[in-house]
């Protein structure tokens, strides 16, 4: 018994070792990356954040050095398709928001976006404030004091603390509510890649998944689009103007 529990240390503890030199690797990937951007080597800048990215490392950081190092290429797509990753990962970062506005100044497509109401700018606003993570940590947050509310109501004798304890428990489970939502809508948004940037310099949308289908509308390298459907190797579009399309799977990339 003691020798099986003592070589189920000693692999925990060599698992620990893995994953502490992978992570001191992509570290050093990530600074030799940075000093070379900094020199104005892009492409070797590219190679190496390439590398941590094809082992699967997922860091808004990361994403958002790569969207300025093609952005620094004049390859204005995947600067955009880069930084798009990296809002995703954080939705509250200005400094990511500023440089896609900016890319996006760089494409040709310039497509006027549907008009929303007060209440979903407001409630897309309020999601964006935090990740996934940052809204699970408040849903922690807000449980424990629903808790903390709950123990005050029934152990407390003072009517007032009791009041208190209702009241503030009620925003708490208000708060819970509103908060679980928007961990879940970010982890959706996270895990399914509904949306995609237009790679291919020109393409045509069509009316249904067929080369001789009708022409729609003319779209450029750089756009974003949000997929709604899928069929062989089409894709389903839709534009920010609301108007939809077929389009090959070949010419988006998908994040």
């Amino acid at each position: 018994m003691k020798r099986i529990a003592f070589l189920g240390i000693i692999m925990v503890l060599g698992m620990f070792s893995i994953c502490k030199a992978q992570s001191d690797s992509y570290e050093n990937w990530l600074v030799e990356g940075n000093a070379a951007y900094d020199e104005g080597n892009y492409e070797q800048a590219l190679t190496l954040y390439g590398q941590i990215e094809e082992a699967g490392v997922e860091s808004e950081a990361l994403y958002y050095n790569m969207g300025n190092t093609f952005y620094k290429m004049k390859s204005y797509p995947k600067a955009i398709l880069y930084y798009e990753k990296a809002l995703k990962l954080d939705p509250g970062n200005e400094d990511i928001r500023t440089n896609l506005e900016i890319a996006n100044m760089a494409i040709v497509d310039k497509i006027n976006v549907l008009p929303q109401s007060f209440i979903k700018r407001w409630w897309n606003g309020l999601k964006q404030s935090f990740s996934a993570d940052g809204w699970a940590w408040v849903s922690v947050a807000m449980f424990g004091l629903l808790l903390i509310c709950l123990f005050v109501f029934l152990m407390s004798r003072r009517t007032g603390w009791r009041k208190a304890g209702f009241f503030v428990g009620l925003v708490a489970v208000v708060c819970l509510a509103f908060s679980l939502v928007f961990a879940i809508g970010q982890y959706r948004d996270l895990k399914y890649q509904d949306e995609a940037i237009i790679m291919t310099p020109t393409v045509t949308a069509k009316s249904s998944p067929s080369v001789n289908s009708v022409d729609l509308f003319v779209l450029h390298e750089g756009t974003k689009v949000r997929i709604l459907d899928s069929a062989k190797d089409w894709n389903k579009i839709r534009i920010a103007d609301g108007s939809l399309g077929w389009l090959q799977a070949s010419d988006m990339v998908a994040f």
